[in-house]
């Protein structure tokens, strides 16, 4: 439990340094702020759904996250592979037949 709020907060202190040094002349910002997404993301499996879709959407994040899961530790690379867009794509696609049927059904008890 202590262990989780402490990788949160780390997370979190990450993120903010990260904003704050994106915009330096170094270009540390970005890497520390998808750091820091990961680590609460490892810590936060809710979290982990948001980080998925956000590696989905934007393709330059997923490529930071690629390239610092090679040098992340093995609880921070687990974390990395359950939120790769690619892998969980089949779930999803399940899931949103599963939301269209359920809706289908509620429009129909509706009509009755």
């Amino acid at each position: 439990m202590i262990a989780r709020i402490v990788t949160t907060l780390v997370g979190i202190i990450l993120i903010l340094y990260g904003v704050i040094a994106a915009i330096s002349p170094l270009p540390l910002g970005v890497p520390l702020v998808v750091l820091g997404l990961i680590m609460i993301a490892a810590a936060n499996p809710a979290a982990r759904p948001l980080i998925r879709s956000m590696r989905r959407k934007w393709r330059w994040f997923d490529f930071l996250v690629r390239k610092i899961a090679s040098s992340s530790p093995k609880r921070f690379q687990e974390t990395i592979e359950e939120t790769d867009p690619e892998e969980h794509k089949e779930d999803e696609e399940a899931e949103k037949d599963k939301r269209a049927g359920d809706k289908k059904e509620h429009g129909e008890t509706l009509n009755a």
